[in-house]
C-alpha cells in the first residue's frame, strides 16, 4: 500500500512539474527576461538603490510574463490551426484556463510591485500592460502592430526613472533609443512566423512591407538606436561607445541577412536580444545618475 501511494505521489509530482514547465514556456521566457534585464541595467545606471532596482526588475518581469501568457491564451486557436508545436497551449500540453488565470495573476503582481515604487511608477506600469495587451487583443494583426512595441519599450526607461525619489523623466533621446529597439524587436520576432501568420489571416506591418524592407528595418533601427546612445552619452569611456556600436552593427547585420532567407530562422530574435543588451549596457554606462 505504501509503495502504491508513493508511486501515486511521484506521478502527481511529475505531472505538476510538467505542467509548471509548460506554463513557464508559455510566458515567453527569453524575451521576458531580456526586457526585465534591460530595465534592471538601466535602473542601475540611473542610480536607483539596490532594493528599488530589484523591484523594477521584478515588476517588468511580471508584466512581460502577463503579456506572454496572454499571447498564448488569446492565440491558442490560431496557433493550433497553424500547427504551432512550439506553443504548449496550442498542442494541449497545458490548459487554456490555467494560462489565462496566470496571465491575470502576473499582471496583478506587476501592479502590486509597481505600487511599492510609487504612484508614478504604478501609472506607468498600467500603460506598459495596456500596450502589451492591446497588441495581443488584435493590434498584432494590423498595420499598426509596431505601435505597442514602440510605445511599450519607449516608456520603459520612464518607469525606472520615476522610481527615483525625485520622480524625474529620462532624457528624450533615451526614450527614442528604447522605442527603436522595440521596433527592431517586433520585426525580428514576427518574421519567423510569416508563413503561419499568413495562413491564419494575420497581416501585421512586417507582413505588409515584406521580407526585404523588414530586414532593412531590423538593421536600421538597431544600429540607429546604438548610434544615438553613443552620440548622446557624455559619460561613456572612449573605447566603450565604438565597441558597442560595432557589436550592434555585427549582430543586427547578421540578423538582417538571415531575415532574407525564404524561411527566416528563429535565431534572428536572439541576435536582436543580444543587440538590445549591448544598447542596455551603453545606456547604463552612458546616462549616469538622474535627478541627483
Amino acid at each position: 500500500m505504501g509503495v502504491w501511494f508513493g508511486r501515486q505521489s511521484l506521478g502527481a509530482l511529475t505531472m505538476f512539474a510538467s505542467k509548471l514547465s509548460f506554463l513557464y514556456k508559455s510566458t515567453h521566457p527569453m524575451p521576458s527576461f531580456a526586457v526585465a534585464l534591460f530595465a534592471t541595467l538601466f535602473a542601475v545606471g540611473i542610480g536607483l538603490e539596490t532594493q528599488r532596482v530589484a523591484l523594477v526588475g521584478f515588476a517588468v518581469l511580471f508584466q512581460q510574463f502577463s503579456v506572454g501568457l496572454s499571447n498564448d491564451w488569446l492565440d491558442h486557436k490560431r496557433d493550433r490551426a497553424a500547427g504551432r508545436t512550439d506553443k504548449p497551449v496550442a498542442r494541449g500540453s497545458v490548459g487554456v484556463s490555467l494560462v489565462r488565470n496566470f496571465s491575470f495573476a502576473a499582471g496583478t503582481l506587476a501592479l502590486l510591485v509597481s505600487s511599492v515604487l510609487g504612484r508614478e511608477s504604478l501609472g506607468w506600469m498600467v500603460f506598459m500592460l495596456v500596450a502589451g495587451w492591446t497588441y495581443n487583443l488584435g493590434l498584432k494583426a494590423t498595420a499598426f502592430s509596431v505601435l505597442p512595441y514602440a510605445v511599450g519599450f519607449g516608456i520603459l526607461p520612464a518607469f525606472a526613472t520615476l522610481s527615483l525619489q525625485e520622480s524625474p523623466l529620462p532624457p528624450a533621446w533615451v526614450a527614442v533609443v528604447a522605442a527603436l529597439l522595440g521596433v527592431s524587436a517586433h520585426f525580428a520576432n514576427t518574421l519567423p512566423d510569416l508563413m503561419e501568420d499568413r495562413a491564419t489571416g494575420v497581416r501585421a506591418l512586417p507582413h505588409i512591407v515584406g521580407q526585404k524592407i523588414s530586414a532593412l528595418v531590423i538593421a536600421a533601427t538597431a544600429i540607429l538606436a546604438s548610434s544615438i546612445a553613443v552620440y548622446q552619452s557624455d559619460a561613456l569611456a572612449v573605447f566603450v561607445g565604438p565597441v558597442g556600436l560595432v557589436a550592434t552593427i555585427l549582430l543586427a547585420g547578421i540578423a538582417s541577412v538571415l531575415s532574407l532567407r525564404p524561411a527566416p530562422p528563429r535565431v534572428i530574435f536572439p541576435l536582436l536580444v543580444l543587440a538590445s543588451l549591448v544598447n542596455a549596457i551603453l545606456l547604463m554606462l552612458g546616462v549616469g545618475p538622474i535627478g541627483a
